[in-house]
């Protein structure tokens, strides 16, 4: 005999069932968009695809797989496939993607049309999966749902389970198990439990008999309630919050990048916040949704809190540093105060009260759509279809439209605009509403002129606001907010560069120093290069060092922020106005997605990224070091910008032997408190004649002190140092990278003096990378005056400043020669000798 009447413990297995479903998929969905970052780019243009082709796809199973479900008499056995099916292909399309990245981009001679078809198989790819999650909700709740009593608490009831699996399966991903477990180890538990999910499924559910029931249209006229007014308005709103939220998901994290910390946890948790509110909105409606009487009114109601709200958060958003940042004071150097407690608070103020209306919203439709439980699985696939063609176009439009045109914070009104039209032209039919409809439409028409009249609010990084600087330029990309900021006094370093809330390296000394180490390393160690790739621009040091080397005939510089060639002009004391010069090519984009479509070959490749904590680790991994010594010439070489503060020493030296792992013959070296990694695909060591006679013939920079022997001591540690790192000192490769992931330990300010003190402790011979010196005792000369000043840099770094300052008039003591020694005397302590 077939079970037709559901058991509390049935009950409950169905509700876990779908709260694992949903953590399951949100693994997938974070996994997914982080594996394909690393084909299609770090781009938000590619996250958009990504997040669209999910929607897409989830959409269709509802609608699909929701009048698939409305004819089965055992939905068990339908939902026990899907769910393996979800399982199955999520795990197989993993592994059919990443074979796919060789095989087309080294297929079509364009690189436009490799994209094309890549995006069109990955959007297919990615849609499977997705389809079958979406016939859970329809499946689940045919189960559930088998009377009509407590139809709307039921309603509730299901998608608070399932958002509330979401929520966790996000967080979990980010802060757990991508960081501990790798890519593919995620991507293999998910697919486990969503395979657990199917067999629990099917065993227990696979004789459940739930009867197919037909609406029941007598009763519904009965009931004087116009059905199709009620079904279109359910339809329509679950449309306008569809796009709503997903576009100002966009929108919002767009804007806290701004704000916070670019790191993976700090967007881990932003994100997971718009599914809480969900989660709590739906909770909301399951205690309550059935003493709701006037259904219509009330969506109404919560449409028009909706767009309060949202305003209320934009308010909240433009003045974020003062209400969220500042009051916490020096706590905010505390990272998980600033990681995630920020984040935590802004969140909860400002993305989680939308959300929560939207999650309250959802089963009130699915309620207003069936009013009783005859039909429920194709009901709530339609109504589902409705919310998430809105959640397809509504990051499309944030992304292509309205962030480009109108910056974010007047994109947040057009969303207001747009959710406010789309009410009023619902409510155009809805007779007992005209004040209302009249409402709408004035406040649509005041919302337009706000958007075509308005200046742009501009969202700035808190140190802007707290140190009041004058702000040169300001520019919203899809890609990230760029500003130029100029404080009072300090000469050329008076300025400022930000995109989003990372500082572009180049605006102080030391850090001016690093970066044209990165671009002049190549040629002093004798490489004519005629074809450079430079990977990021940055405010164009490194790429105007480059040009300034005659031998070099054409630069390609990747950017994926392009508008930092316009706020280049800034400072042309550093880079020679380098964005006009007729040899450089730049190419907005990923940098890593243009190596892998490119078949060109490079004499250099340099790459000057910000910090991998923030938001750029993927180009510090194995997999992108393999990419730069695969686009060499023979006889090629790379230098790459390598930070050692927030980072552990263990990080730090994982870093080093990553690189070292791809190119046998490196070496580090040291500007100050920063590094370069170099690396070469020979054999070769430096002559010391040929790069002291190269060295002597660059004109004089007052930013870079030109000495031969002075820049040859800059040189820390060469391969033998570097191979003889401990053992347990690990690879940093994209499945498991501990620069994306990583322990707040990071963020203490005592691992920059350390891992200085590690490297200048560790200095290797100078033997290992130059032959032929010729003056080996004015060589240590200079090596030992630059100990000092490292020794200098690492008192200074621990709040020892006289000690700092006796080790720097130490060195000039041991090496008079070396004329950077009483410059920074002036510039650092403002004293002589």
């Amino acid at each position: 005999m077939p079970e037709t009447n559901i058991k509390s413990g049935q009950k409950s297995l169905l509700l876990l069932i779908i709260f694992l479903a949903g953590f399951s998929f949100l693994i997938y969905e974070v996994s997914w968009n982080r594996f394909l970052s690393h084909i299609l780019g770090t781009t938000v243009t590619a996250s958009t695809i990504v997040l669209m082709a999910v929607m897409a796809g989830f959409g269709a199973g509802a609608w699909i797989l929701g009048n698939k479900a409305n004819r089965q008499k055992y939905p068990g056995k339908l939902l026990g496939a899907i769910l393996a099916g979800l399982g199955i292909f999520s795990l197989v399309n993993y592994f059919i993607i990443g074979g796919l990245t060789s095989a087309l981009f080294g297929t079509f001679e364009s690189a436009a049309t490799a994209d094309a078809v890549f995006f069109a198989i990955t959007f297919i790819l990615l849609c499977i999966p997705a389809f079958m999650m979406g016939g859970v909700i329809p499946l689940v709740s045919k189960m559930l749902i088998i009377n009509d009593k407590g139809v709307a608490g039921k309603f509730g009831g299901l998608y608070a389970f399932e958002t509330l699996g979401s929520t966790m399966g996000g967080l979990f991903t980010g802060f757990i198990f991508l960081g501990n477990m790798g890519q593919e180890g995620t991507m293999f538990l998910a697919s486990a439990l969503a395979l657990l999910c199917g067999g629990m499924a099917f065993i227990v559910f696979k004789s459940f008999e739930v009867p197919v029931v037909k609406e029941n249209t007598e009763e519904r006229q009965k009931s004087k309630i116009d059905t199709q007014h009620y079904r279109r308005i359910a339809l329509v709103s679950a449309f306008i919050f569809g796009i709503a939220v997903l576009s100002l998901q966009l929108i919002w994290i767009r804007i806290f990048k701004v704000y916070f910390t670019n790191t993976s946890y700090t967007f881990t948790v932003i994100t997971s916040f718009v599914i809480m509110g969900l989660f709590f909105g739906s909770l909301t409606f399951r205690r309550y949704g059935d003493r709701i009487t006037h259904h219509a009114l009330t969506m109404y109601r919560a449409l028009l809190i909706f767009v309060g709200l949202v305003f209320l958060g934009l308010i909240f958003s433009v003045k974020l540093p003062e209400i969220f940042l500042f009051p916490f004071g020096e706590s905010i150097t505390n990272p998980y105060v600033r990681l995630i407690v920020a984040p935590f608070l802004a969140s909860v103020f400002i993305v989680m009260p939308p959300s929560l209306i939207s999650g309250f919203a959802f089963p009130l439709a699915c309620r207003m759509f069936t009013l009783g439980h005859a039909n429920v699985s194709k009901n709530v696939g339609k109504i589902l279809l409705f919310n998430t063609l809105g959640s397809v176009l509504g990051p499309a439009l944030a992304t292509f439209a309205l962030i480009p045109l109108l910056g974010a914070s007047r994109a947040i009104i057009s969303v207001i605009f747009i959710t406010v039209l789309l009410t009023a032209f619902m409510s155009a039919r809805d007779k007992t509403r005209k004040k209302l409809r009249q409402g709408l439409m004035v406040g649509s028409v005041v919302l337009l002129g706000i958007i075509l009249l308005m200046e742009p609010i501009m969202i700035l990084p808190p140190s802007f606001k707290k140190r009041d600087r004058k702000i040169l330029f300001y520019d919203e990309t899809v890609e990230g907010t760029i500003v130029v900021g100029e404080d009072p006094g300090r000469g050329f370093f008076r300025k400022s560069s930000f995109v989003n809330n990372s500082a572009v390296i180049g605006s102080n000394y030391d850090a001016i120093k690093a970066v044209k180490l990165v671009g002049h390393l190549p040629f002093f160690a004798g490489l004519e290069a005629k074809n450079v790739l430079v990977v990021g621009f940055g405010i164009g040091v490194t790429t105007s060092v480059i040009a300034s080397h005659p031998s070099v005939g054409h630069i390609d510089c990747v950017e994926l922020v392009p508008g930092l060639t316009e706020a280049s002009k800034h400072y042309f004391a550093f880079n020679k106005n380098v964005a006009s010069d007729p040899r450089l090519n730049m190419i907005p984009g990923d940098g890593r997605h243009f190596l892998q479509m490119t078949a060109k070959k490079y004499d250099m490749i340099t790459c000057d990224p910000t910090h991998p904590v923030l938001g750029s680790g993927n180009l510090y991994t194995k997999e992108y070091f393999e990419q730069c010594r695969d686009h060499l010439s023979d006889g090629g070489m790379v230098s790459q910008y390598l930070p050692i503060h927030k980072l552990r020493l263990k990080d730090l030296q994982g870093l080093i032997k990553t690189f070292h792992s791809v190119f046998p013959n490196s070496s580090l070296w040291l500007g100050q408190y920063h590094a370069v990694l170099f690396g070469r695909n020979d054999e070769k060591k430096i002559d010391f004649g040929q790069w002291k006679e190269i060295v002597e013939a660059q004109p004089q920079d007052e930013f870079f002190y030109l000495q031969p022997y002075h820049n040859a001591a800059c040189m820390i540690l060469d391969s033998a140092a570097i191979a003889a790192f401990p053992q347990d000192v690990r690879i940093n490769t994209d499945d498991l990278s501990y620069t994306e992931f990583f322990d707040f330990d990071c963020f203490r300010e005592e691992n920059l003096p350390q891992n200085l003190k590690f490297l200048n402790d560790s200095r290797a011979d100078i033997s290992g990378v130059f032959e032929n010196v010729d003056d080996a005792q004015k060589m240590q000369q200079f090596i030992n005056g630059n100990t000092l000043l490292n020794e200098s840099l690492y008192y200074q770094h621990s709040g020892e400043p006289q000690k700092a300052l006796n080790k720097l008039r130490e060195a000039i003591r041991t090496n008079p020669e070396d004329q950077e020694f009483p410059f920074l005397m002036k510039f650092v302590y403002g004293v002589g000798r």
